[in-house]
């Protein structure tokens, strides 16, 4: 079996085709699953400013209620998030129309320069095609990646962009060092423009810099590495000097709530935190989102490959010396302490910008068994199976259970009946996409309680109901505001899992 897999390997259309079937699967894959998931409250947040650009002309946010929040002159003015990934959305939309499939579309398009990137920047580092091919395969399978390529938000966006800086960097540095940094600087610029996260990529790309060619830089070369921060700091300078108080207050407030940076004060505590909450919650050890069910607890045996591996390659003397696999276990630890550090939200999508160098561990480790035959043909063969079947497996659940069309549109639905144009409603702004971004529909979790407004309908999702939790142990009075008003001033008119409509009595 060993000898025939090996013969097949050394044929010359085995790559390109299994590179197409693989990007195809992806495809698939991706598209089914943001056809079939209910949007979630940061895309409509998303979509909003990239909407009213394209309609109005405006990048602000209206859908957003200012009262209550530090997010000064929102419905002017986005600076709570970085723009590229606005811009991008405008200009996408422009191209296809707008629609939650084609702002999920977008997504799916990072997710091809992400694979893509993958393959050429481990066709350097291991010097083996096969390896590079395998850790393209694994990608493009892999849940969490397929579910973040679904899904209109920016990491991925920002990860494929940083990814694409260390491919263009790995490929052009022997020929052309000066090129290689401009051209991977230019996309490590572009990462950081789409979200602050880039910051990995930076130090990542700064690594690898420093790794191959600290004997071969000089100033020239600094320069060129500049340049690229040179221009897009002035690109976006001239935004922010539009109203630099709203900046301040808004960029401040994104970046101060919620504890993000509470690793620095209790670093321990952070990284038990980044392993119960982020991991767990991402590979089926956690809570889960209403309308998904069955094993997901399976999900673990995906992040015991990725461990095996992990310690494999750091625990086997020739891969650890390996300059290449050397590069990408400093890597990982570097990307696992500032995620860690960085993060106290445990944002499981954040995973995008570590997840690639997991699997690229377990295409290493997977190769070497393989050559050193640690295990027999057979049984890596049927582990193979199971992974694929797990990944493929449960991607195919999530998308025949279809919570857009079994929980998100029947409420739509029952808006669209019983509301006229002015009808004024208050909800997550993912309901956006059904009901369209306009004046009448405003978000505001706190329900009036700042603003003092007294909508007619208000929408209560998860995320309300996850943040009025948050209120009763934080602001208690906000949350007795919020149940005495529910009770008292609007009647319960609809219900399903996923969502509760009020109207006003």
């Amino acid at each position: 079996m060993r000898d025939r897999l090996s013969s097949l390997f050394s044929k010359r259309w085995f790559y390109p085709s299994v590179m197409a079937c693989a990007v195809m699967l992806f495809l698939a894959l991706a598209v089914g699953s943001a056809m079939t998931y209910r949007p979630e409250i940061d895309e409509g947040y998303f979509a909003s400013p990239a909407v009213n650009l394209l309609t109005r002309g405006s990048m602000g946010s209206p859908v957003i209620e200012e009262a209550g929040t530090r997010l000064k002159n929102i419905g002017q003015r986005t600076y709570w998030v970085l723009p590229l990934h606005l811009l991008a959305q405008a200009g996408w939309y422009k191209l296809f129309g707008f629609s939650l499939l084609s702002m999920r579309t977008l997504s799916a398009f990072w997710g091809l320069v992400a694979l893509l990137s993958w393959f050429f920047i481990m066709r350097v580092l291991s010097k083996d095609r096969l390896i590079a091919l395998l850790t393209l395969l694994l990608l493009s399978i892999d849940y969490l990646f397929i579910v973040g390529a679904s899904l209109g938000r920016m990491d991925l966006m920002s990860a494929a962009l940083g990814f694409a800086g260390f491919a263009v960097y790995l490929n052009l540095r022997e020929r052309n060092l000066g090129w290689a940094i401009l051209l991977g600087q230019s996309c490590i610029v572009a990462s950081g423009m789409t979200h602050p996260n880039g910051i990995l990529h930076f130090v990542g790309l700064l690594f690898l810099t420093l790794y191959f060619d600290r004997r071969r830089i000089n100033w020239q070369h600094l320069g060129l590495a500049l340049l690229p921060y040179l221009i897009g700091g002035i690109g976006w300078g001239l935004y922010l000097v539009q109203d630099p108080a709203a900046f301040v207050a808004q960029f401040t407030s994104n970046t101060t709530t919620g504890g993000r940076m509470a690793g620095f004060k209790e670093p321990w505590m952070a990284v038990a935190r980044e392993l119960s909450w982020r991991y767990g919650r991402a590979f089926g050890l956690g809570e889960h989102s209403v309308g998904h069910s069955g094993p997901i607890y399976l999900k673990s045996i995906i992040l015991l490959a990725y461990v095996v591996a992990l310690f494999g390659v750091l625990f086997t003397r020739a891969l650890r010396r390996h300059a290449g696999y050397r590069a990408l276990l400093f890597m990982t630890a570097i990307y696992f302490v500032m995620l860690t550090m960085l993060d106290g939200q445990k944002e499981t999508p954040y995973l995008m910008h570590i997840l690639p160098l997991h699997i690229a561990m377990l295409a290493v480790w997977v190769r070497w068994c393989w050559t050193e035959r640690l295990v027999p043909a057979w049984i890596m063969a049927a582990c193979f199976v199971v992974f694929a079947s797990l990944q493929i497996g449960g991607m195919l659940y999530r998308i025949k259970q279809d919570t857009y069309h079994t929980l998100y549109m029947p409420a739509i639905s029952w808006l669209k009946q019983n509301t006229t144009p002015r009808t004024t409603i208050t909800g997550t702004p993912a309901l956006g996409f059904g009901l369209g971004f306009d004046n009448n529909l405003m978000t505001d979790v706190r329900l009036g309680y700042a603003s003092g407004k007294r909508p007619d309908l208000i929408v209560v999702g998860d995320d309300y109901e996850s943040s009025f939790k948050e209120y009763q142990s934080n602001e208690p009075e906000l949350y007795q505001y919020i149940n005495r008003l529910l009770a008292e001033e609007y009647r319960e008119v609809y219900q399903n899992p996923a969502f509760k409509i009020y109207a006003r009595r």
